[in-house]
């Protein structure tokens, strides 16, 4: 578990994946600690990413995003995001990004995804965010 003022990560291990609850900013001041909690959870079981505690992310926290997207997708798992607000929302459809992750409307719904065939070098083709449309404006 990471705990600073600004930023608090929680680790919960299952068996067939791992979940991290973020709870925070992501942001340039918090990057590198979110960048060091997604590379230890990395590796062949698939990571659920709880975002419902983030209000806030900038570009660096963007970037964290996509580099974990990247590795897991280098060792052959998957990094799927759940429940993002609708600031977070909006950020991913404004930079197009919700086409790169698969992104969940609850963790329940990404567990229950880990059921099905996932795609690990890109996202669904349709977001499962209700009122998410996957093909934006």
């Amino acid at each position: 578990m990471i705990d600073d003022d600004d930023l608090t990560i929680r680790t919960a291990e299952a068996a067939d994946h791992l979940l991290l609850t973020v709870i925070g900013d992501l942001d340039l001041e918090n990057a590198p600690a979110m960048t060091a909690a997604l590379k230890d959870a990395i590796g062949v079981r698939p990571v659920i990413l709880d975002l419902t505690g983030v209000d806030f992310m900038d570009s660096s926290g963007l970037g964290v995003l996509v580099g974990a997207h990247k590795e897991a997708a280098a060792h052959g798992a998957a990094l799927l995001l759940a429940a993002p607000g609708p600031r977070l929302q909006k950020i991913f459809k404004i930079t197009k990004l919700h086409k790169v992750f698969a992104v969940y409307e609850s963790v329940p719904a990404a567990v229950a995804a880990l059921g099905q065939p996932l795609q690990v070098e890109a996202a669904p083709p349709e977001s499962v965010v209700p009122g998410f449309d996957a093909a934006g404006p």
